[in-house]
């Protein structure tokens, strides 16, 4: 019964985990492929599209005069869209976009989904830089403050200024001799 029990609760762990990712792709490809359908179909609101100017210098590039219907998905500065129709005109790519609300939805979700797994939920960017600043030190340079901290306490026992203490050589060992040429 054990056994059986812990198999048990070992399959809901992995069809809640597994389940969100499953979820997560089959919900973009849902919607790549409605976007899709929206596009070549033209069946989009005129009224939600806006457009960008992109500066862009291709050798031997034709002006174009009419926009080529396109499919493609881009995230500027946050925000998810999705470009319906595109022109190259006097070097600059000129693109009609739509928001895409709906991915922008989908990312907020597993994003939380996320943060809920993690148990962090007040991640924010000064407890990050924190993270970084204690454990950069420990991982990377653990060697070098040891040697400092022994430099700095021989430093306090002669009593030296510190002005002359920038000054001072520093000895670091070397594990292997200068390369000789000759």
């Amino acid at each position: 019964m054990r056994k059986f029990s812990s198999i048990f609760l070992l399959s809901c762990f992995c069809l809640y985990f597994f389940g969100y990712i499953v979820y997560f792709f089959a919900y973009q490809y849902r919607l790549t492929r409605e976007w899709e359908e929206n596009i070549w179909e033209e069946s989009y609101d005129n009224s939600l599209t806006e457009m960008m100017e992109i500066p862009l210098s291709l050798p031997y590039m034709a002006n174009q005069d009419d926009f080529q219907t396109t499919n493609l998905s881009m995230e500027v500065d946050g925000q998810f869209l999705r470009v319906v129709k595109q022109r190259y005109q006097n070097d600059t790519l000129q693109v009609v976009y739509i928001k895409d609300q709906q991915k922008q939805k989908l990312n907020e979700q597993v994003s939380d989904w996320i943060r809920s797994i993690t148990d962090n939920a007040h991640n924010n960017n000064q407890n990050h830089k924190l993270l970084f600043a204690k454990f950069f030190p420990k991982d990377f340079i653990a060697n070098e403050i040891s040697n400092f901290e022994i430099w700095s306490s021989k430093l306090d026992s002669t009593n030296i200024n510190t002005s002359q203490t920038d000054y001072r050589d520093i000895f670091l060992s070397l594990k292997t001799p200068p390369p000789q040429f000759g």
